[in-house]
């Protein structure tokens, strides 16, 4: 859920020769970005999600090394919600 004081912002990046947009109103540091994206590669988020309804996004809570990360997932667009730290 987007509140209107919320302004989201479109990032976009090529990562392992994939380009992606980064949707998020939050302040993340590249490492994270880049961890998240191979988790995303390695669970193929992308694929199950175009398989399933590529009209639809994957809700996605995303473990990484130092924080938790609640995002959707859909085609290479990434909307980021929330960071939680660990």
């Amino acid at each position: 859920m987007v509140r209107d004081e919320e302004e989201y912002i479109i990032f976009p990046i090529i990562h392992k020769n994939i380009f992606y947009n980064i949707i998020t109103h939050l302040d993340l540091e590249l490492k994270e970005v880049r961890e998240m994206l191979d988790w995303i590669q390695e669970n193929k988020i992308v694929e199950k999600q175009m398989e399933e309804d590529p009209e639809m996004a994957v809700l996605c809570e995303i473990e990484l090394s130092n924080s938790k990360i609640i995002a959707d997932v859909m085609n290479y667009e990434v909307w980021i919600y929330k960071r939680i730290e660990k």
